[in-house]
């Protein structure tokens, strides 16, 4: 009897280790972008058998979590502007006499949006909705004004007020449509902004002062191109950039140009309305 039980504690023993024994193990191993997995299964005589299987992973640079672009279009911002006979001219409109400190364009933009080329979001097409305003201020008391049908610059003829100061202004609704470029540095955006702005133009309206008193209009009537493409390029870091405008279309439809002297000889006479919108400014983001 004792030597059955004997018997019988051996062979639970036996099956007891060879159940421990039977134990499958994992390994995994990566080397380059390679993901070697092998298997071992050990058996109860001791001997190894042995399964490898390889999965081949992608590197890191191309399994990078797509990230959200953010577009670059201001909170507010203000720059200083100009008029020009030219669109790609830095120089004052000619006949005009510009109070260069005093002439200021400023908007806000808002519902901004951006689709991105790539995974990493470093570039792609932004838009957004913005509206703002521009003025204008002039020397020497005089303003633009209607002259039959014409946009002339100077004093109208049969009008005897005398303003100390004057300035245009206008409102604009604006839609710019940029390819943007941006870089992470210290996990803030570096931006480049470059495309064209829709504007649409409204409320034209022509202000002076007389000995210092209250602003007073001198007329509403202008014949003001309704819309316009500007030419708009941004750069910048975080939330703060600068922003530069070139409008490609004349403030006008019917501007007064300058004349020819008698014989066609010497230099033209009469200011030249003929005159498109120039702005380089700050920029603020939220």
């Amino acid at each position: 009897m004792k030597l059955l039980k004997t018997a019988l504690c051996a062979l639970a023993l036996t099956a007891s280790i060879s159940a421990i024994a039977q134990v499958r193990q994992t390994d995994q191993t990566s080397i380059g972008d390679w993901l070697i997995i092998e298997e071992y299964e050990i058996t109860d005589n001791d001997a190894t058998i042995r399964r490898e299987t390889k999965v081949k992973v992608g590197d890191k640079r191309y399994t990078t979590p797509r990230r959200r672009m953010r577009a670059h279009y201001p909170t507010y911002y203000m720059g200083f502007s100009r008029l020009s006979n030219d669109p790609f001219s830095m120089d004052y409109a000619n006949g005009i006499s510009q109070n260069q400190s005093k002439c200021w364009d400023w908007g806000v933009y808002l519902c901004e949006h951006s689709i991105a080329f790539n995974k990493r979001g470093t570039i792609g097409l932004s838009y957004a909705f913005g509206f703002g305003r521009s003025s204008y201020k002039f020397n020497s008391g005089q303003y633009f004004y209607n002259d039959n049908g014409l946009i002339n610059y100077g004093t109208i003829p049969t009008s005897n007020k005398q303003y100390d100061e004057t300035w245009f202004r206008y409102w604009g609704f604006r839609l710019p449509i940029n390819l943007e470029l941006q870089h992470y540095v210290n996990g803030k955006p570096f931006f480049l902004t470059f495309g064209p702005e829709i504007e649409y133009r409204f409320a034209p309206k022509s202000q002076g002062r007389i000995g210092g008193g209250k602003q007073r209009n001198i007329s509403k009537n202008y014949d003001l191109n309704p819309l316009n493409v500007n030419l708009m390029a941004q750069v910048g870091y975080n939330n703060i950039g600068f922003m530069a405008k070139l409008s490609l279309i004349d403030l006008f439809q019917n501007p007064m140009k300058p004349e020819w002297p008698i014989g066609g000889e010497g230099p033209l006479r009469g200011p030249n309305c003929e005159v498109y919108p120039l702005t380089i400014g700050f920029s603020i983001f939220y």
